[in-house]
């Protein structure tokens, strides 16, 4: 008996001694688990514990197939916290919505901990039958003929003789020859702005074609500013390779999100067989109009620069003159 009652109270000592022990937890949910292009979910975030204050995961935190439409925070009690993300799936094959960083700060302390991975399955738009649609079939490789080449080479060689020969002859004669004069600089800025505006009538769209042009026209516009003004070939590029492009050139994170936006739809219409409506077309034009505004400012010093080294280059100005101030018509 005094044996048991020694054990008793050792634990119960051991317990007191230890005090209360508090724990975090993590919990997150989708509403569906399986997506087609352009479908919208929710994903949420619960946080049951103590703490003092709490960083949720940023927008910028998510998957470049995942575009954030709204996060709405809700503060059930004071022991748990949560935040629901209405997400749109733009994949085209089954993604993981990765680990998301949350940190916390209780009894004066620091810490960190992570969702878990949240698996989504894509279900494709395409019927059985619909073959127009489906993924390219490996390109085969043909034997090369070369004598095509061989007599394109000559043919070259001829014309750069017979050119040399016209030359000399050119040079030798004393006729006063008027230069034409330098084509002014092009603000890449101005002719996206002019593309933009110039953009039919959202309420003039009624056909699927109608809004398929819209939008590729919408996305090339984006595509051939980015093509001038950070120098890679954005027309051939995909959306996906567009982005990864623009960090590369350390672009600034609002050209890179408005530009993943507006493609992401632009390629929707066009490979996904997706139908939009007049208020997806308006929302996709004020997108636009916020990525001329956006751009206006940061790439203002960029744009800028290109100038002057175009009219150095054209003979326009000397060497010996700095950079001008672009007019605000130019900005």
């Amino acid at each position: 008996m005094h044996l048991q009652t020694f054990f008793l109270i050792t634990i119960l000592f051991l317990g007191a001694a230890a005090g209360p022990v508090c724990a975090q937890f993590i919990h997150t949910y989708t509403d569906t688990d399986s997506l087609r292009v352009g479908d919208v979910f929710e994903y949420t975030i619960v946080f049951d514990g103590e703490y003092e204050s709490i960083i949720f995961p940023s927008e910028e935190s998510f998957e470049d197939e995942l575009d954030v439409l709204s996060r709405q925070r809700y503060q059930l009690t004071s022991r748990r916290d949560s935040l629901v993300f209405i997400l749109q799936f733009f994949g085209t094959e089954d993604l993981t919505i990765g680990r998301k960083e949350i940190t916390y700060t209780a009894a004066g302390k620091d810490s960190t901990i992570y969702t878990v991975p949240v698996p989504l399955f894509f279900k494709t738009l395409l019927a059985e039958g619909d073959e127009e649609f489906r993924p390219i079939k490996p390109i085969f490789a043909f034997a090369r003929n070369w004598w095509p080449i061989v007599l394109l080479l000559l043919f070259l060689i001829l014309a750069a003789f017979f050119l040399y020969r016209w030359y000399l002859n050119r040079a030798s004669e004393k006729t006063d020859v008027k230069l034409p004069l330098p084509v002014p600089f092009k603000n890449p800025l101005d002719e996206l702005k002019h593309a933009i505006y110039n953009l039919p009538q959202v309420s003039t769209l009624n056909t699927r074609e109608d809004y398929e042009a819209y939008y590729i026209k919408l996305g090339d516009t984006i595509r051939y500013y980015l093509k001038r003004v950070y120098h890679f070939p954005a027309m051939e590029m995909t959306t996906r390779e567009i982005n990864e492009s623009l960090q590369q050139e350390l672009a600034p994170s609002e050209i890179i999100t408005i530009t993943r936006k507006v493609l992401n739809e632009a390629d929707l219409v066009k490979f996904a067989n997706f139908h939009p409506d007049t208020e997806l077309a308006k929302s996709a034009l004020q997108k636009a109009k916020d990525f001329i505004e956006t751009a206006s400012i940061v790439n203002y010093e960029q744009i800028k620069y290109m100038k002057y080294k175009y009219e150095l280059e054209q003979g326009i100005i000397n060497p010996s003159s700095r950079p001008v101030t672009v007019s605000s018509q130019q900005k």
